[in-house]
């Protein structure tokens, strides 16, 4: 009779896991999307500003010369090789990004001119966005993805 009982009750516990399952679900994906899309973002804001930072430390070490030359109102070839260094670096992460924007100014203004610069700057905007659980994460860090900026500012080596 013992045993008559034990499977009765079992058979009355059938389905339980599958409801707790049900309702931890939804629980255990946001505790995995948000430190994984926090990862990511951490790792891609690093990349965009060692990549700045390699940038801007091109950029300060080139001579008087070629930080002053300009052909006809564009920007010197030091500053779009600046921009080239900072996309090639990039690159790795190039696939998780919605969109990256580096920009090159010297003293505030575009390279280039008679002046010479007292500080080059090199800044990289770049907007990630969330493919894997964005469901979750953009009501958190919008729809558009998160816009990170990475800003590095040195002093012109050749002042």
């Amino acid at each position: 009779m013992n045993t008559f009982f034990l499977r009765r009750h079992r058979r009355k516990q059938r389905g339980g896991v599958a409801i707790e399952a049900a309702i931890l679900l939804p629980v255990i994906i946001l505790f995995l999307a948000v430190p994984l899309f926090l990862a990511r973002i951490f790792w891609y804001y690093s990349v965009a500003e060692k990549a700045a930072h390699d940038g801007a430390r091109f950029l300060s070490q080139v001579s008087r010369v070629e930080i002053q030359a300009s052909s006809g109102g564009a920007e010197p070839g030091v500053a779009a090789l600046a921009k080239a260094i900072v996309n090639a670096e990039l690159a790795e992460i190039r696939p998780g990004l919605v969109g990256a924007t580096p920009s090159v100014l010297c003293d505030g203004l575009m390279c280039g001119g008679l002046s010479v610069p007292s500080m080059v700057r090199v800044a990289v905007q770049i907007r990630v966005r969330d493919d894997i659980f964005g469901f979750v994460t953009d009501p958190f860090f919008g729809e558009d993805g998160l816009l990170l900026t990475a800003d590095v500012t040195v002093r012109y080596a050749g002042h």
